[in-house]
């Protein structure tokens, strides 16, 4: 069956069904989903069942998971979209290295207000769409990845960012309504997916969150957004610009960002890591992070894997010794999922 990106033994589906977005104050919000994801995060500890019904192991294998291909949207038209959509998914199925279910990670940019009370994203080729758009662009990607299906499952996570939100007018409130919309987007994929019967897919959505692109107060109104919705786990694939290196404190990071805001965005609600380790240094950044939350907050943080790069940057790691690093610091808490950005993956 076509599911959220997890799927939850014991969990009724019903208790969580979403709801119109609500349109009072977002800081008020978070104190109506704190007891189901304090639910779904015992139920995921517990142990979870990913939309394939592919249990996921209990962390403990020291070999990297093989990486898989993530893209970068590009279109000036709709149609362009939904082309551009079709083939990144039609090469990630025909690509997929193994039998698992692994995440098709397709970055639509940044989150914008639209006309109408609407949002969207401004993709990569400097062009708005609706999320109507985006979502016709996510069911082009359904239909690429079925018919050009090898083998495996796939998560198709609709993902964004935060990149420069309030340079483009937007509130915190906006913030909270793309998060929810974004949410209830990849939900409508999944809708789409079950009513084709692509029993081998199941959607999500992820953010690139990044304490360069925009302050912590707004960035964490688009994790509470899309927790509120609660469609699926949001994977934060995004960074830690400027945080320390060593140690467990509550250090700062950069543009006004804290340890305790970067673990906020990454495992608040449904947020759950799936960090860039492009360097050696982002995965002693991240082990800092951990270290803090567990010791600072209700603990058990967990990473969902690594998005990485291959070729990996100058100076820098590629997709697997990034996730072999972020493991050797945090073993058994690392999850088998590499999302790769570039051409050697």
């Amino acid at each position: 069956m076509s599911a959220p990106y997890l799927t939850l033994q014991g969990w009724d589906e019903s208790e969580y069904a979403p709801s119109p977005r609500p349109t009072t104050n977002p800081e008020l919000r978070n104190q109506e989903i704190e007891m189901p994801i304090t639910k779904l995060r015992l139920l995921v500890a517990l142990g979870g069942v990913l939309a394939s019904v592919a249990a996921y192991p209990a962390f403990a294998s020291a070999a990297a998971p093989k990486p898989v291909q993530a893209y970068y949207m590009y279109g000036t038209t709709v149609a362009a979209l939904q082309n551009n959509a079709y083939a990144d998914a039609c090469d990630f199925a025909t690509r997929q290295p193994d039998s698992q279910t692994d995440i098709l990670l397709i970055d639509f940019g940044a989150p914008r207000t639209m006309a109408g009370s609407e949002f969207g994203a401004v993709d990569f080729s400097n062009t708005t769409f609706t999320n109507a758009s985006i979502l016709s662009a996510l069911k082009s990607a359904a239909d690429g990845y079925h018919t050009c299906h090898v083998k495996g499952g796939v998560i198709i996570e609709y993902g964004n960012s935060n990149y420069h939100m309030s340079n483009a007018g937007m509130t915190t409130t906006d913030a909270w309504n793309a998060g929810f919309d974004q949410e209830a987007t990849a939900e409508a994929l999944s809708n789409y997916q079950r009513s084709h019967g692509y029993s081998s897919q199941g959607s999500g959505a992820a953010s690139d969150i990044e304490p360069s692109y925009d302050g912590p107060l707004i960035s964490k109104q688009l994790v509470n957004g899309a927790s509120a919705q609660g469609w699926s786990l949001y994977d934060d694939f995004g960074s830690v610009d400027g945080c320390p290196t060593s140690g467990s404190s509550n250090g700062s990071c950069n543009n006004g960002w804290d340890v305790q805001d970067v673990g906020y965005v990454s495992f608040h609600g449904l947020a759950v890591p799936l960090p860039e380790i492009y360097y050696l240094v982002s995965a002693n950044q991240w082990t800092v992070l951990r270290k803090w939350w567990n010791a600072n907050t209700t603990g058990g943080y967990f990473f969902d894997g690594v998005t990485g790069s291959t070729p990996a940057p100058a100076g820098g790691l590629s997709a697997t010794a990034g996730w072999n690093a972020l493991n050797s610091r945090n073993p058994g808490l690392v999850g088998p999922n590499l999302v790769c950005y570039g051409s050697g993956c």
